[in-house]
């Protein structure tokens, strides 16, 4: 803390130094005189209730062109003076994102005191950015009927894709209405990563430094939020990564007092039935539906004083409790001497995931003076997830996850020293605690396990519990030169973390630290852990240089620039003590260097106005990124963790003769003793590293994974304020890594083959043979793993590329009309069969094995179609508004529990280490996928003005079609293509919005 706190001084004090500027709006263009000519000198400015300082001034350079930078949205007038000539005043000029708003004036020769005054559409079509970015302001927030988190808001976006999972909630991640609150949903666009997006504020990550893509402790407030821009492709030097882009820009009050509140309803009553008889035939028990579902988001701002002081604040209380499809309670999850637990569920009592978030935002905004204004903001949150992860493969055992306060604080400074100087700087601090929990009353002899059949967790959390604390400072600096051609930037910034992790299985540090495995009720295996550890981490610096430049040439504006990234973590010292399979470790960790990443990346745009209108842009873009995960997981695992690659686990195949639930043997001996086989991992608990990193992909110059970004396309107006884009997207990495480990090679493994069942519901009907398959040899399988990550291209050629296009419409022609939509197609190509020729490791396991010509994968053409809209219809003044989704369907796989015995036909003989069977996926990956999700969401709403007054009273209906498309399936072929989660059946919402 002492850490944070320095530097959280020596911050403030820097802050009189510029930071890169979060994407914001700008206006250019070129001023000519009658006969054609350009005029330099002219003097431009900006005016706006948006800006605090009322107004923005530039002049012309001598090509007649000027650019006004850093606008916050809103509705702009822009003003051209010169004497001798008429005054000319362009009104209605709408600013949102990061929009380049192109606005060109003609003078005439006439006195100054002569206005011509000009109100004509706001341009839609950006003839200078290629950035595709999309904007979500309150237009559209409060007419769409969707959840009110930037994730829910993002996924409407043709070309964004939501990762798979089933999600705190169990729901998955598909969001219908709101309902499973602010959703830890990670976002990828065009053959992105998920672990490369970044929600920020004012352009500043808030996620923690330790894992940067999660906004798992913070919930954006949409009520403090003035709109929220998405960047889906061609983000600029600014930014270290090149995933999905979401930035909220907050409100700041302004000099009138205004207001705005939004609360939403619904419950169980609300919701209908889509639980339909192929669902049942297929397996799923029950469906999940809502529980309750409570939204309430005041807030209120304006004047301390005048011009000079604004003041914004906001509440946010969340409710979300959702029924659990495909699960019930278990009245035995606390009952250690239990073990029938899967055919003892009680199907009376349904279980449910109950959430609850409460959170409060303030913002102040000081125009200190003409050049100097700050802005600082505060907010903090507390969390409540409980009991969270139940799902149909998750019983409702011993399980809470919850997390105690939050709190984070910004504070920016811009300074417009000069029309052509802009200095602005900032920072961002954050503290969180938050972790998995037992519940107050567990026994603390329960010991979790998985039904390998049903691949169903049943007890206790068998993926253990963990206590998170974690500190971040981030700060940024920036210059800007800005001429009526130009907009160069310069940039700095840094970011400083600590996180600590510990993590336990059971009740407790007394509690036994394993896990079983059974099969049909039958115990076969156990997984013991070293635990209770702690896990510290520390990132000393994330530090980014960037230079870019925008330069504009009559119809061409080519954008350039480069960034230095360098990134420094290490491991403080650290002492693992004896535990309880452990009894006589003692480990003295010495601060541990780990990653020390240092890269140039380029970023490379042109945008070409076609026919020099500002109604037709040709856009081309080719930019690398480097990937932002650093490894961090919710146990605490990160890359080279000195702590997490020692052996902190190993299993033991168990055969419980006696069936008395419990393993007769000696746990610490390593050797086969009693009902147990010999530990698979000989050296678990002592000081050797399971795993070790190559230098050469920890530190040093162009190591880090990376990826390039290409993409062309055509932007044109269709009419007034309605334009479509056409782009074609590759995505293609490098720098890939691998494990090897050094203490086998693909001489140690033998071959096999099996039989896939004759099934209709696989490809070709099944009964296909499935080879390429290996076991390591007996005497090897005890031998200790040297694993080495190294880079992957020192055992051969390894690709993964993405290519696809989008189609989108983005129309507001007035008359409250809002139309945004289209369609996005592409597929995955990835091949690494040149390593697992020589590694066959990276797809054999003790108990499992997958097909070698399962490494070469080219997906099917995936399309997703997505549409909002919203329509005010005149006189009766009711708003009708809809959003639509079609995404395809889940991935399918089929892991098949291969016996011994069959195994050992084409083997030659059973299993390694005793194992009672091979788990092998039946169908290629890539190649089957679930039926397609249609999801309708419709809101119908009145509208009441009294006065400057405006509230909306509506009914939403979500998934108004009462589809039942299934989220997930289950993966183990025992219950082959069972559902886990499907979409919430048609449920109705009341809400309500206010503002003033």
């Amino acid at each position: 803390m002492r850490g944070i706190a320095r530097r959280l001084s020596w911050s403030v004090l820097i802050l009189i130094l510029p930071i890169t500027a979060y994407a914001q709006a700008s206006i250019t263009g070129t001023v000519k005189d009658s006969s054609g000519a350009v005029l330099p000198g002219v003097t431009v400015e900006a005016e706006s209730p948006a800006l605090i300082e009322k107004t923005r001034t530039v002049v012309t350079d001598g090509t007649g062109r000027y650019r006004i930078e850093n606008l916050r949205p809103g509705t702009y007038s822009v003003t051209f003076v010169l004497a001798g000539f008429t005054t000319v005043r362009h009104e209605g000029i709408e600013l949102a994102g990061a929009f380049v708003a192109s606005i060109n004036a003609d003078l005439r020769v006439g006195a100054l005191a002569e206005t011509l005054t000009v109100t004509g559409e706001t341009p839609i079509v950006d003839v200078q950015s290629t950035t595709r970015q999309k904007v979500l302001d309150h237009a559209v927030i409060d007419a769409i009927p969707a959840g009110r988190g930037p994730q829910q808001l993002a996924v409407l976006i043709p070309g964004i894709t939501a990762a798979a999972s089933i999600g705190f909630n169990g729901m998955g991640a598909q969001d219908v209405g709101g309902a499973g609150g602010d959703q830890n949903v990670n976002l990828s666009a065009h053959g992105g990563r998920a672990a490369d997006q970044r929600i920020t504020t004012n352009g500043m990550t808030v996620g923690p430094v330790f894992r940067p893509n999660t906004d798992m402790t913070y919930s954006p407030n949409l009520g403090a939020t003035q709109e929220v821009t998405v960047d889906v492709s061609g983000v600029s030097a600014e930014a270290t990564e090149g995933g999905v882009r979401i930035n909220l820009i907050p409100r700041e009050g302004g000099n009138t007092f205004h207001g705005t509140t939004y609360a939403g309803f619904a419950n169980e009553s609300l919701a209908g039935n889509n639980f339909t008889d192929d669902l049942k035939s297929r397996g799923l028990g029950t469906p999940n539906t809502i529980k309750k579902v409570v939204d309430f988001n005041p807030g209120f701002g304006g004047p301390i004083r005048k011009d000079k002081l604004w003041f914004y604040t906001s509440v946010r209380v969340q409710v979300a409790d959702n029924w659990v499809g495909g699960m019930f309670f278990d009245p035995n999850a606390n009952n250690p001497n239990f073990w029938d637990n899967a055919r003892n569920l009680d199907t009376s009592r349904r279980v449910s995931n109950d959430a609850t978030w409460k959170l409060w935002d303030a913002r102040l905004t000081w125009q200190a003076n003409a050049k100097n204004k700050f802005a600082g903001s505060f907010a903090q949150e507390r969390q409540c997830k409980c009991p969270s992860f139940v799902s149909a493969t998750m019983s409702p055992g011993i399980d809470n996850r919850w997390g105690r306060p939050h709190h984070f604080l910004t504070a920016d400074w811009t300074s417009p020293l000069t029309n052509r100087v802009l200095l602005e700087a900032g920072l961002f601090q954050q503290s969180n605690h938050w972790g998995w929990f037992p519940f107050d009353g567990t026994n603390p002899n329960l010991i979790g396990f998985l039904e390998q059949s049903t691949n169903t967790g049943y007890k206790i959390r068998f993926q253990g519990f963990a206590d998170h604390w974690q500190e971040d400072l981030r700060y940024r600096f920036a210059f800007s030169y800005v001429t009526g051609a130009h907009a160069a930037k310069v940039g700095f910034s840094n970011a400083y973390g600590t996180a600590d992790t510990l993590l336990y299985w059971g009740a407790g540090a007394q509690s036994p630290q394993m896990i079983f495995r059974l099969n049909n009720g039958v115990p076969n295996q156990l997984t013991l852990f070293a635990t209770p550890y702690h896990d510290p981490w520390r990132q000393p610096a994330e530090v980014g240089v960037f230079a870019q430049d925008k330069w504009t040439v009559n119809r061409l504006t080519v954008s350039g620039g480069v960034r230095f990234d360098y990134l420094e973590t290490e491991f403080p010292a650290q002492t693992l003590g004896a535990a309880q399979f452990v009894p006589n470790r003692h480990i003295e960790i010495p601060k541990t260097p780990a990653l020390g990443w240092k890269d140039i990346v380029p970023r490379l745009g042109a945008a070409y106005d076609l026919f020099g209108n500002g109604k037709t842009a040709v856009k081309i873009a080719l930019n690398k990124y480097v990937l932002g995960d650093k490894g961090g997981s919710a146990t605490g695992a990160t890359i080279a963790d000195p702590v997490t690659n020692l052996p902190q686990s190993t299993v033991r195949n168990w055969t419980d003769t006696n069936r008395n639930f419990s393993p007769d043997c000696d746990l610490i001996n390593p050797l086969a003793n009693g009902e147990c086989q010999a530990m698979d991992n000989p050296n678990f608990g002592r000081n050797v590293l399971a795993t070790q990193y190559d230098p050469a992909i920890l530190r040093g110059w162009g190591v880090r994974p990376y990826n390039w970004e290409f993409s062309v396309g055509a932007q044109h107006q269709i009419v007034p304020r309605v334009s479509m884009d056409v782009s074609y997207f590759r995505r293609w990495y490098g720098n890939f890594t691998t494990t090897d480990n050094r203490a086998l090679t693909a001489a140690d493994y033998d071959a096999f083959t099996i039989n896939a069942p004759s099934d209709a519901r696989l490809p070709s009907g099944g009964g296909y043979s499935i080879g390429g398959l290996h076991n390591v040899k007996p005497e090897k399988f005890s031998v200790p793993a040297d694993n080495l990550v190294t880079l992957a291209r020192t055992f051969g050629k390894q690709i993964e590329h993405w290519n696809g296009v989008d189609v989108t419409v983005n129309a507001r022609p007035g008359q409250g009309v809002l139309l945004q939509g289209g369609i996005s197609t592409g597929r995955t190509s990835t091949d690494n069969c040149a390593l697992l020729a020589k590694l066959p490791e990276l797809i054999t396991t003790a108990t499992g094995a997958t097909p070698e010509s399962y490494c070469h994968i080219d997906t099917p053409f995936l399309t997703q179609a997505k549409a909002l809209s919203s329509y005010l219809v005149p006189k009766i003044d009711v708003q009708v508004s809809g959003a639509f989704q079609s995404v395809a369907g889940p991935q399918v796989a089929g892991n098949l529990n291969v016996p011994a015995a069959v195994v050992a036909q084409t083997l030659g003989r059973v299993p390694s280490g005793g194992a009672s069977n091979i788990q092998v996926n039946l169908v290629r990956p890539g190649s089957m996928f679930g039926e397609r999700m249609n999801q309708l969401d419709l809101r119908v709403g009145k509208v009441l003005r009294v006065g400057p007054a405006r509230s909306v009273l509506s009914l939403d209906v979500y998934n108004a079609l009462n589809s039942s498309a299934v989220l997930i399936e289950s993966n183990a072929y025992a219950i082959f293509r069972r559902p886990q989660t499907i979409l919430l059946s048609r449920f109705a919402k009341i809400s309500w919005q206010f503002d003033f």
